[in-house]
């Protein structure tokens, strides 16, 4: 049974996060299962955050639709439900999940921190399967997927609106993959319909709020709060890894 705060503050939440992933491409999903931890049991969290940033990046694909990379977006396509099957096989053997956070911040560190000899993140766009394949079977072990896949979309051939919609396409069907793993590992989707109802729509109007406000910012001021928000998606996956479980 959802209880009013519930039904109150995970649709506020969900809008003000979806803002800032209109704006940014990222760190919206995180913040809000950062939150979802304090309102709901650890077993629902990542099932029906995954129903509310499917609503979230789906909503940012329509409005932003003609700015999708459809390259990038074809490779990861391939290559993500292979990586869904096997987290589907494996992932109940898998009862400590902190190496896979593990690796997301050490690729955040290296796209922020990394010396100017070594070379970025800036793969042809065929590796985008492999990637695609990597996040399919990532996403549902550590629910937001967006600190794992940004580091790759600093790209020099794609504008500030590319980055935001293409991340957000492959991101939709990272999120659309894991609701049938979800329902065959029996999750009870039809005790949150109310509460999940809310938080869709929330997510799609401030989606647009966001990508409102993201034609009002310049390239480079949006690849400083890109990475500001990087910084803080990999500072948060340092404390779950290190503080939660003191």
């Amino acid at each position: 049974m959802t209880s009013f705060i519930e039904l109150t503050s995970l649709p506020t939440l969900t809008f003000l996060t979806a803002i800032i992933s209109g704006v940014v491409g990222m760190a919206g999903g995180i913040t809000l299962l950062s939150f979802m931890t304090f309102l709901l049991p650890l077993q629902s969290i990542i099932p029906i955050h995954g129903i509310v940033q499917l609503a979230s990046n789906a909503s940012r694909c329509f409005f932003l639709r003609r700015d999708i990379d459809k390259t990038i977006t074809l490779y990861f396509f391939l290559g993500a439900p292979l990586g869904t099957f096997i987290a589907y096989v494996l992932i109940k053997e898998m009862p400590n999940k902190d190496a896979f956070f593990l690796l997301v911040v050490a690729l955040i560190f290296y796209t922020l921190f990394k010396p100017k000899k070594l070379p970025a993140l800036n793969m042809p766009k065929k590796g985008f399967f492999f990637l695609g394949a990597l996040t399919g079977f990532m996403a549902p072990l550590i629910g937001a997927t967006g600190p794992l896949l940004a580091p790759f979309f600093l790209r020099e051939d794609l504008s500030k609106e590319s980055i935001v919609a293409t991340k957000a396409s492959v991101q939709m069907f990272t999120h659309l993959l894991k609701i049938p793993l979800f329902i065959a590992l029996a999750f009870p989707y039809h005790e949150y319909k109310l509460v999940l109802l809310f938080m869709v729509i929330a997510a799609i109007l401030g989606t647009k709020v966001g990508v409102l406000l993201l034609g009002k910012v310049s390239k480079d001021i949006f690849i400083k709060i890109y990475k500001i928000a990087l910084l803080f998606a990999a500072c948060r996956l340092i404390y779950k890894i290190f503080l939660e479980a003191m």
